[in-house]
């Protein structure tokens, strides 16, 4: 038997090669450049090559790119300061190709950029895009109008030398020479190209703003089971955003801090409610559920803001990482009209009458009665309400300065006035450190017994030495109320 020959490979037509190199968020411009340089050196001779238009799904994408790169003549860097992980194959593919460099030093690398040279070409060349950020805020038109190119622009110039190489290539393959089209004029090239960046770019984001306060909040899924419904002690709290609510609504300096740091340097008279109003939003969220707390309040620092506290998303990982990211919502402070006199009296009228449903009806949550009954396990959560009623009743009082005793004589008599705050005043920091000693001792089932039943004896004391002075009040203001009505029909 004869045994035949084996059939030779045929060799590859030259072709000059050019491949893009891109972070992913860059595909944009990526795609105009590649597309320009196609018209510009036109078809047959030259091959213009981006990972999008070759590598398939299941391919082995390094296989593929080395064997593109290892074919490429020059690789094209795209930068525009897009600093990501996604730029770890661009930083590959640059390594890639200047390794191959050392034994072809005709290849070249020709970085393209918007406004510096990536860092891993930082030693190159490279050629700007000329397309300023401070021009997207014409139109697409405007820009077009004085999208002008000079022929010695250094884009030009490397269009012309790539039409060049393509004429080389063919004029060796023993092909007549071809002039060039209209349309493949290097200036018109690369206004083209410019015109396409430029309208891609109109399509990202200039600014992203942040009108709420927020908070994002990172610790672990075993961190968070240990702490029994708290948060733990190493919690990170990162402020997002240009204002710092660190600073705005709790008064502390200072960006990044564990939990226990802001616990640690927060106003002790705020401490507790803050505490409670946090680590309720985050925890109600942890049963996975979509009745998420975003009902807590809190106050600021100065006590004159309310800000809601809204939990938007709470974002598990597969490392057993937590993230919880807390909006701030500043609530609604309503304009006032009409005369002075009267939207005092009735505020003043609402506050006294606000008092009365929480302490001295017996319909009430608060009541002596009801705090005596309520289950041990569910009283924390009773004294986390009636702290977060006190912090609004005090801040509803010094919005609307009823926090001055001189703006009650305008309703009532003095003396009155007098026994109430003489009364009061010492009253509300014993039922808040009562709350305070409550909130820490939460799951221990024997002390919680212990302080409902003070919690209980204390409202029903302050119950029974102010409901006189309560209705007294009431009355008085009602009166003045009719009165004011009366003089001014």
């Amino acid at each position: 038997m004869s045994s035949q020959a084996k059939p030779q490979p045929q060799a590859e037509p030259p072709v000059l090669r050019l491949f893009i190199s891109y972070a992913s968020e860059d595909v944009g411009i990526a795609l105009a450049i590649a597309k320009g340089l196609r018209e510009a050196l036109g078809d047959g001779f030259a091959e213009v090559s981006m990972d999008k238009w070759f590598l398939q799904a299941g391919d082995v994408f390094k296989k593929e790119l080395e064997a593109k790169l290892e074919k490429t003549n020059e690789l094209v860097i795209v930068y525009t300061g897009v600093d990501k992980q996604s730029h770890s194959y661009t930083g590959w593919e640059v390594g890639y190709f200047e390794r191959g460099m050392k034994s072809h030093p005709e290849r070249r690398i020709v970085p393209l950029f918007l406004e510096q040279l990536p860092p891993t070409a930082a030693d190159t060349q490279g050629i700007s895009l000329n397309v300023p950020r401070d021009l997207l805020h014409l139109t697409v038109e405007e820009f077009s109008a004085q999208n002008s190119i000079d022929k010695s622009d250094p884009a030009c110039s490397w269009i012309r030398r790539l039409q060049e190489l393509v004429q080389n290539i063919r004029e060796e393959a023993h092909y007549p020479k071809v002039p060039l089209r209209d349309e493949q004029d290097a200036v018109l090239c690369v206004q083209k190209i410019r015109l396409a960046i430029f309208g891609h770019l109109k399509t990202t984001v200039d600014a992203v703003l942040k009108p709420q306060k927020q908070i994002t909040i990172k610790t672990t899924g075993a961190a968070l089971r240990a702490s029994e419904g708290g948060l733990p002690a190493d919690a990170m709290l990162i402020p997002q955003g240009a204002d710092n609510p660190m600073l705005s609504i709790f008064g502390i300096s200072g960006s990044t801090m564990s939990w226990s740091s802001f616990l640690q340097q927060v106003p002790e008279s705020f401490k507790h409610s803050w505490k409670q109003a946090i680590s309720s939003v985050i925890t109600s969220s942890l049963a996975e559920s979509f009745n998420v707390d975003n009902s807590q309040i809190i106050i600021s620092s100065n006590g004159s803001e309310t800000y809601r506290v809204v939990l938007t998303t709470a974002t598990s990982y597969y490392n057993d990482i937590r993230e919880f990211n807390l909006y701030f919502v500043q609530t609604l402070r309503q304009n006032e009209y009409g005369d002075e006199g009267t939207t005092l009296l009735l505020k003043g009228l609402e506050l006294i009458c606000r008092y009365r449903f929480m302490f001295l009806e017996s319909s009430s949550e608060f009541s002596s009665q009801n705090i005596a009954l309520t289950a041990v396990d569910h009283i924390p959560d009773r004294a986390a309400k009636l702290l977060r009623e006190l912090e609004l009743m005090r801040t509803n009082s010094q919005n609307a300065r009823l926090d001055q005793p001189a703006v009650w004589m305008k309703f009532v008599e003095y003396n009155d006035i007098q026994k109430m705050v003489a009364v009061y005043r010492p009253e509300e920091p014993r039922l808040r450190e009562l709350i305070a000693q409550i909130l820490a001792k939460k799951g221990d089932r024997d002390a919680l017994a212990q302080l409902g039943d003070q919690l209980s004896k204390e409202i029903g004391s302050l119950a029974e030495e102010t409901r006189p002075l309560n209705t007294l009040l009431i009355k008085a203001m009602s009166s003045k109320l009719q009165a004011l009505v009366d003089e001014q029909s």
